[in-house]
């Protein structure tokens, strides 16, 4: 008799290792890690402290998350201040973008090049009145 409650006791525990596999909540937990990790990324936090934050999550997942965000935002899919005060992400927008200055500066000096330095406008007299 003993033997036989072990052995469904058994049977139990093996049975129910499984359901997270089974019911699909194994990757639902994975994913939530991930998005976790994505969020923390956005947030501009480091990736050791979300973890820490997190601990019940899978740390393989939160990172694999947060690799994902800052691989966006490497590729400028991502507005990293988005996560960041709604004041800020304006100015971040408003402000210019250095990159096409610098393009924009090298053409006009390809353009110049070899050529002579156009003269002095000449100064109109100011008016009185």
């Amino acid at each position: 008799m003993l033997l036989r409650h072990a052995i469904v006791w058994l049977l139990i525990a093996v049975a129910t290792t499984g359901c997270d596999q089974i019911t699909g909540a194994a990757e639902q937990k994975s994913s939530d890690a991930e998005a976790i990790g994505y969020a923390c990324r956005v947030s501009l936090k480091k990736p050791e402290d979300c973890m820490k934050e997190n601990e019940a999550q899978s740390t393989a997942s939160v990172l694999t998350g947060w690799k994902a965000a800052d691989k966006d935002i490497q590729e400028k899919t991502l507005d990293p201040s988005m996560g960041s005060d709604p004041s800020m992400a304006i100015q971040a927008a408003s402000a210019p973008d250095e990159t096409k200055d610098e393009k924009s500066a090298k053409k006009g000096e390809e353009a110049t090049a070899g050529k002579a330095e156009p003269a002095e406008p000449e100064k109109k007299p100011k008016k009185s009145h």
